[in-house]
């Protein structure tokens, strides 16, 4: 929902195509909508049949979720198709997109620094798996998005409990636990040229691995080798959720995760003077030059909230506290509230309403069958 006035701040027109009420069209930046139907097959359908006869309109063709990389991945069969869609410059490497898999055997196959795995086979005990990758350990579900299908494991019996409630293990992922914190990089890449990124610590989540909803914002130019080192082994060439774990102990980055689409992050990066938007010119008018923040944001930090996502997780966790912040304008949460796009702060606020009154209704309820 952020990414539209991305795009029209770097000087673009911009279409979206997507189902109604998607939250990609809750915002008053894009300049036409074409509805796409619900069914997942139709969907691909109409999607191709309109670039067919209007794919020469667009410069930047960009999938802006997961499940739809996925699904377009399954679909693509030339190469011309999966380079005008997919945001890879390399067609070898599209295991990446919407396989954990995938993800973890290319970065041994680059030489990218990520935590121990395994991919699971039927023969393997909780003690082969234990000897390899130390306890605890995480499993993860090959194809799951949003932090579903990640499970902490630290014994041999809830190995067994979470491995006997799976429909399908094909290609589950055992991946080594590091102690430590998680750091996003969100970027932008041109034919697997870093054009600007920005770099982040979560400090909340929703749920125990879920989406994060506040992040500690600040400049960490060691990160940026590392950066451009991905984006060249694999080939990147768009948007990229890049996710490592930082190890304090031996001060190590571990790539954990790169999700190739846009996300509302990347809006706030300004805060802290990492211009996607200029970013974006400097691809349209074909510049590949690093953009960089100014001397100004040295040294700086700053906590962002993403006022939809954290007032959703205070109802959620019923976080009294984090609700009074936002109500009082603690650390100056409110500069983070949508107040330039009507149509965004409505529609985000009518949700918030609709989820604290069904919260409200069911705590109700609940209170009601207890006295009785």
């Amino acid at each position: 929902m952020e990414i539209p006035e991305l795009l029209k701040n770097g000087g673009s027109d911009v279409d979206v195509f997507c189902i109604a009420n998607s939250w990609a069209i809750q915002n008053s930046f894009y300049d036409k909508w074409i509805e796409g139907p619900k069914d997942e097959r139709a969907f691909l359908d109409v999607l191709f049949r309109y670039l067919e006869t209007n794919g020469h309109e667009y410069k930047w063709i960009i999938p802006g979720d997961d499940i739809i990389i996925r699904l377009l991945n399954e679909r693509l069969l030339t190469e011309a198709e999966f380079y005008k869609i997919m945001p890879l410059s390399k067609i070898e490497n599209r295991s990446l997109l919407g396989s954990k898999a995938g993800f973890s055997a290319l970065c041994n196959k680059y030489d990218i620094i990520t935590p121990k795995f395994l991919i699971y086979h039927p023969n393997y005990t909780y003690k082969d798996i234990q000897t390899l990758l130390g306890t605890p350990f995480l499993l993860k579900v090959d194809r799951s998005e949003g932090g579903f299908g990640v499970f902490l494991c630290e014994n041999e019996s809830q190995f067994g409990e979470i491995i006997g409630a799976m429909d399908d293990t094909e290609n589950l992922v055992f991946q080594q636990y590091i102690n430590g914190y998680d750091i996003n990089t969100e970027a932008l890449y041109k034919n697997g040229k870093l054009i600007t990124y920005s770099y982040s610590r979560t400090i909340k989540i929703m749920g125990k691995f879920g989406v994060s909803t506040q992040r500690l914002f600040y400049q960490n130019g060691e990160i940026e080798i590392e950066l451009q080192n991905i984006g060249e082994r694999l080939g990147i060439s768009g948007f990229a959720n890049i996710v490592f774990m930082f190890c304090e102990t031996n001060r190590q980055h571990y790539l954990i995760e790169v999700d190739l689409r846009p996300n509302a992050w990347m809006n706030y990066g300004r805060f802290l003077g990492n211009d996607f938007s200029q970013g974006i010119r400097n691809i349209v008018s074909g510049s590949l030059e690093l953009v960089k923040p100014s001397a100004y944001f040295e040294g700086k930090m700053m906590k962002i909230c993403l006022f939809k996502k954290d007032l959703y997780r205070c109802i959620v966790e019923k976080d009294f506290k984090g609700l009074c912040a936002w109500l009082f304008n603690k650390e100056g949460r409110w500069r983070f509230v949508p107040w330039h796009d009507r149509k965004l702060l409505v529609a985000c606020t009518s949700y918030l309403i609709r989820n604290f009154l069904d919260f409200a209704y069911n705590k109700v309820r609940k209170v009601i069958k207890i006295n009785r």
